[in-house]
């Protein structure tokens, strides 16, 4: 039985339709394979990017660590070094050194603690000049004319003649204290004294420390944290804790002895001894 003419109609129709489809559905087959391929493409060229990236990395990590070591032997060798050179520097100040006295220095930290700071007055050979040397301690500029008065009381007191010596003065923390202050002028007392004990061959007592200002007319000034510089000079050993007039009631009774002075050869009755 022939089909109608309807019907092979209906199936040319059909297989147009499927052909298209299939054509279709080809074309954007082979489109999203190009997209794949671009894609994976794109994927190589930024591992290939990565890789390179990591070597150059992994270079500059290992230029960095060269240049670590570089540097921490740079700081070996600048230690090493300033140690030695500091030897020599020594071996010519005991040359040239006539006389010394060690002492110590009231300080404040960051916490208004009170700290105690080596202090060494050097004379030596040369020609009047006042050297100051301050190593990790923070002070102003009032340090420097406290020092000059320092030693121009002490000149005056001891009647010593310097125009052919030098005086140096050295404060030195050690280099883990950190942010200690010397107030103002508030080391000139203990400046004073030390000078005086070099100046006349004297022996300094550690174990009697002071705090306040010098001024010109040998008088001993003010200061601040008194109390606080009294617990440290207490924790360093001191017996005998000298103070500016009027202000032992600042400090209280902490357990050492606490005696107001009023001018510099006060002072001197208590800390320096004869030879």
């Amino acid at each position: 039985m022939d089909k109608s003419p309807d019907y092979n109609r209906k199936l040319k129709i059909t297989v147009i339709i499927l052909f298209v489809l299939f054509a279709g559905s080809f074309f954007f087959l082979l489109q999203n394979l190009e997209k794949v391929r671009q894609q994976d493409e794109k994927i190589s060229d930024l591992t290939n990017i990565s890789q390179h990236q990591q070597e150059q990395i992994s270079q500059l990590e290992n230029t960095t660590i060269s240049l670590q070591q570089n540097l921490s032997m740079t700081r070996e060798q600048l230690t090493n070094e300033t140690r030695v050179r500091q030897t020599y520097e020594r071996e010519i100040l005991n040359l040239t050194m006539v006389a010394k006295s060690d002492y110590g220095v009231m300080a404040i930290d960051e916490n208004d603690k009170g700290k105690l700071i080596p202090l060494e007055v050097i004379i030596k050979n040369g020609s009047g000049n006042l050297f100051i040397n301050v190593a990790n301690v923070l002070f102003d500029e009032e340090l420097q004319l406290s020092a000059q008065t320092a030693v121009k009381v002490a000149r005056e007191t001891t009647g010593a003649n310097l125009a052919n010596k030098d005086v140096l003065i050295n404060i030195e923390s050690p280099p883990e204290a950190q942010g200690l202050i010397i107030q103002g002028g508030s080391a000139g007392a203990a400046m004073s004294l030390a000078a005086m004990a070099a100046m006349q061959g004297k022996t300094i007592r550690n174990d009697v420390l002071i705090t306040g200002t010098i001024n010109d007319d040998h008088s001993i000034g003010r200061v601040g944290a008194v109390r606080a510089k009294a617990l440290a000079a207490k924790e360093s050993g001191a017996v005998l804790f000298l103070v500016p007039v009027g202000q032992k009631s600042d400090v209280g009774d902490i357990g050492i002895g606490i005696r107001e002075v009023g001018i510099i050869e006060d002072a001197m009755q208590y800390a320096i001894q004869s030879p």
